[in-house]
């Protein structure tokens, strides 16, 4: 387990659960635009969310160590994944 290990808060599931149809909207998109390797890793970085989402293993900060790998692989993204973690944390402090 991680320092900040917990279970989210129905709120932080709500709005992370959000950003998973994101991601799975971009994931589509990028599989249409024959960009199969971003996809792959898009599919990586969000794979182990909805496993946690109600366990208290689940770590805000892990998470976001593999959200920030494919913001910093992947200049130009559709959406900032960082930024919509980091504001879902900032709200549930």
């Amino acid at each position: 387990m991680f320092p900040d290990s917990r279970m989210p808060s129905d709120e932080e599931r709500r709005e992370l659960c959000q950003m998973l149809h994101l991601a799975l909207l971009e994931v589509r998109a990028l599989g249409l635009e024959g960009e199969a390797a971003q996809a792959a890793d898009l599919a990586d970085a969000f794979h182990n969310l909805p496993s946690h989402l109600w366990s208290d293993d689940f770590s805000f900060a892990f998470f976001r160590k593999f959200l920030e790998a494919y913001d910093q692989k992947y200049a130009g993204r559709r959406f900032n994944y960082v930024g919509m973690l980091d504001r879902i944390v900032g709200e549930g402090s």
